[in-house]
């Protein structure tokens, strides 16, 4: 029986979810005081990287372990962790104490993350609005905490790193004492005699964390050896993977068979949407407002507030006209691929038409923001309807996973794109005599001192900035067409059996 309301359990489960988004955030804004209170070194990028290598390689697992030993369980012991993960980045004294605490902070809260939208469809099932209504509502949420929690802890990096650090333990603690009351007691369970299939899982964890290594080193090379080999013993380890899951399926923990399903390629397709667009769109925002309208600190931050904030009502929206059958999942994607690809462009013209102030960047940031929200309801419904009971944790789990591939490739490639050009650019107007000054810059980030090299720099990554909205564009609207056609004929399977 449907229950009136679930707006305040769904509420509280985006606030989980935001605390995994924040994360990550604040820890970037920190990391350069951090750094060089604690003398980094060579360990600055591994430090930047292994939260979120830690999360997507055992998201998975984590969400198997919330199937047998309770979904509410799972969440307290992990906002635990998260406090003593990133309590310890606030004490820490050496690179490997921050490192350690980064990398269990990052482990707590995939699982959280996981959890929490796990929990999206119990709700949404028992709720008037159905599951769309429940993932527009848990999305939007999501947005909005995400930005208020960024905003707090950025904001006390100039008070000091390790008090920023300290924003998510307190967050934590106090979600866990909500989370007491609000979420629904676990069930009895019975003695689980699955197996745990270690060996899948280790192969899982260990292909995620080469291959994500590799893409996020591909900005300072693509073919380098830290870029290349990590990412092929990844591929070699996935395959190893797949052979693995796909004999004995009985005694393995992941349903490997998914990807032969229309319905589960739709939704890594949405995914793509959805978190490719992140990973594209803020960092080269920044840098683009950075580098050609001069904005830093507070400036900076607010112009993307548009692009940011546009999210929470579309996810609203979407997910009501789904709910309601206006529109389907598929037309949904299609249409905010479209609505991307348009924002794409606008970008594109804006950058290279010398905009005078952020202003004239509005219509782009408000395109783009509702078109690269718009798939996030149609990626989490897609998702759960695969997960079947015996996998529900692993399955709904796995959306993490694909979520932070897409991202790295998105952040890799819109670095790697225009880097190189603006790259080309200087060395072609310049000539060689440039490069030293570029290798100086991006080791150093200060401006060189040739006063001629970063206005020619600032138009070698304008002319980059718009090859890859072009190029985002483009894949945009492959990809909203991939999804349509596939996901049409998931549904056309799913009558077919009924």
């Amino acid at each position: 029986m449907k229950t009136k309301s679930a707006v305040l359990p769904l509420i509280y489960l985006g606030l989980l979810a935001s605390i995994q988004g924040a994360d990550p955030n604040i820890a970037s804004t920190a990391l350069l005081s951090a750094g060089k209170d604690l003398q980094f070194g060579g360990l600055t990028a591994l430090a930047a990287s292994v939260s979120t290598l830690a999360l997507a390689a055992t998201v998975i697992s984590t969400g198997m372990l919330a199937d047998r030993l309770g979904r509410k369980k799972i969440i307290i012991a992990a906002m635990l962790l998260a406090v003593i993960g990133d309590g310890l980045v606030s004490v820490s004294q050496d690179p490997i104490m921050f490192i350690a605490g980064r990398a269990l902070a990052g482990i707590a809260l995939g699982a959280v993350y996981g959890s929490a939208f796990a929990y999206v469809k119990y709700f949404g099932d028992n709720s008037k609005g159905g599951l769309s209504a429940a993932l527009g509502t848990f999305s939007a949420s999501i947005g909005l905490f995400t930005l208020l929690v960024t905003f707090a802890g950025s904001a006390l990096v100039g008070v000091g790193w390790r008090e920023a650090f300290l924003v998510i333990p307190a967050l934590s603690v106090l979600s866990l004492l909500l989370g007491l009351f609000i979420l629904p007691k676990d069930e009895k369970r019975t003695k689980n005699t699955e197996q745990w299939d270690f060996l899948g899982q280790l192969l899982l964890g260990l292909a995620v964390v080469f291959s994500l290594y590799g893409i996020s080193h591909a900005a300072n090379g693509l073919f380098t050896a830290l870029t290349i080999v990590p990412f092929v013993i990844g591929v070699v380890l996935f395959v190893l993977f797949y052979l693995r899951e796909r004999t004995q399926t009985d005694k393995r923990f992941f349903p490997i068979s998914l990807l032969k399903h229309p319905l589960f390629l739709a939704a890594i397709g949405v995914g793509f949407l959805y978190n490719f667009s992140t990973g594209v769109g803020l960092l080269s925002f920044s840098n683009l407002f950075q580098y050609q309208l001069d904005l830093s600190g507070l400036a900076l931050s607010l112009s993307q507030l548009p692009y940011l904030l546009l999210a929470i009502p579309t996810a609203l929206i979407v997910g009501a006209l789904i709910s309601k059958r206006v529109l389907t999942r598929q037309t949904s994607t299609l249409i905010g691929s479209f609505i991307a690809a348009l924002g794409g462009i606008l970008f594109a013209i804006t950058a290279m038409s010398s905009p005078k102030s952020v202003a004239d960047y509005l219509p782009a940031l408000v395109v783009l923001g509702v078109g690269a929200a718009v798939p996030a309801v149609a990626y989490g419904s897609m998702i759960l309807q695969e997960a079947d009971t015996k996998h529900y944790g692993v399955v709904s789990s796995s959306r993490t996973t694909i979520g932070q591939f897409w991202y790295s490739l998105g952040l890799a490639s819109s670095t790697v794109i225009i880097d190189t050009i603006a790259r080309a650019h200087v060395l072609n107007k310049l000539g060689s005599s440039a490069e030293q000054q570029l290798n100086s810059w991006s080791a150093s980030g200060s401006k060189p001192t040739d006063s001629s090299v970063f206005p020619t720099a600032v138009e070698g990554f304008t002319q980059g900035f718009a090859l890859l909205m072009v190029i985002y564009a483009v894949l945009m609207l492959i990809v909203g067409f991939f999804v349509f056609f596939v996901a049409n004929k998931a549904d056309k399977q799913h009558s077919s059996q009924q």
